[in-house]
């Protein structure tokens, strides 16, 4: 694991950087359970918290308040299956909310929401390379339909990983769309208005630099991180187009383009130099249906044709065509 991450001990003059997060600033962490989960009638994926930044009518990242608020399971209560909220789409093209039940070893799943989170202690000033996102809508519910919503248990810069593993051991059993009027799922959502230069002009030294780093498993790799960056399970992604830093035309992409993308993004090898300034550029926001994910692709549309993934790497012409359609 190369997980990066700045680490200052607020009152000492000491900044460093450490590659391995959970072996080298564990003792540099403190344990904590977060308030125990409110118990609901229902679980409800409609509410505007989960619908709107699943639907792109908000940032997905949004800081909506939750109509109910994420929590440590409760005691005593016995799962039988999960919902978990997505973004959807109907047999007529619409945009749909999607009320997905997950049914298989939910009592290993709901073991690991209930778990110890860490933290850095109060006296250290942490800025981490990852920003992991967990799901918009994930709930716990038992025989007579109560819910609650787990809180994602962190880690000292980000979340943990093991509620990941054992939601993906389970599988589907039903699924209720709930259309979002007028909106289609080839809507792309909503684009931040503009970003600046995202690209540099590289040397035979930098790429060097690069393989070398590359190599020998030095340096902050995305896939070292399993929630922020999915790769087959990734959903239909959205591409903001800019062009000379103004906002241009925003996509997104069919789900076995999306698959397509991140299978070439995860396999790119590092960039020649490069030479030249790209006018035109997209950004994607790495995300699943749920809305998880949150590792950020950066790709020249023109220019040296790069990607920004851990790195400049160099996408084939395929991937461009995907981007500049």
């Amino acid at each position: 694991m190369r997980k990066f991450l700045a680490v200052t001990f607020v009152g000492a003059v000491s900044i460093f950087a450490v590659a391995s997060i959970y072996s080298s600033v564990r003792s540099d962490s403190v344990s904590f359970t977060p308030p125990v989960a409110e118990i609901v009638e229902q679980a409800d994926c409609t509410t505007p918290d989960i619908s709107a930044p699943l639907s792109g009518l908000a940032q997905m990242d949004s800081q909506t308040i939750p109509m109910t608020e994420p929590g440590y399971p409760p005691s005593g209560f016995a799962p039988v299956a999960v919902i978990r909220c997505e973004r959807g789409e109907n047999a007529a093209g619409g945009l749909t909310i999607d009320a997905v039940r997950l049914e298989g070893d939910v009592s290993a799943a709901v073991e690991a929401f209930r778990t110890e989170s860490h933290r850095f202690r109060d006296n250290i000033s942490a800025s981490c390379a990852i920003r992991e996102l967990e799901p918009i809508g994930l709930w716990f519910v038992d025989a007579s339909d109560d819910a609650f919503r787990p809180a994602w248990p962190s880690a000292p810069c980000g979340f943990q990983d093991a509620p990941l593993v054992s939601l993906n051991a389970l599988h589907e059993v039903s699924r209720q769309q709930h259309p979002i009027d007028a909106v289609s799922a080839d809507d792309p959502g909503i684009c931040p208005g503009s970003i600046g230069s995202l690209f540099e002009l590289t040397t035979h030294d930098d790429v060097d630099k690069s393989v070398r780093a590359d190599s020998e498993n030095t340096g902050y790799s995305p896939l070292d991180s399993p929630l922020a960056t999915p790769v087959d399970d990734v959903g239909r992604l959205q591409v903001c187009r800019y062009n000379l830093g103004q906002e241009s035309l925003h996509i997104r992409l069919p789900l076995t383009d999306s698959v397509e993308l991140m299978h070439a993004v995860s396999a790119a090898p590092i960039a020649p130099p490069c030479d030249q300034i790209a006018q035109q550029v997209a950004s994607i926001d790495l995300r699943r249906a749920d809305g998880s994910g949150g590792t950020q692709v950066f790709a020249e549309r023109g220019g040296c044709q790069r990607i920004e993934f851990g790195g400049y790497r160099q996408i084939p012409a395929l991937i461009t065509e995907l981007l500049t359609r």
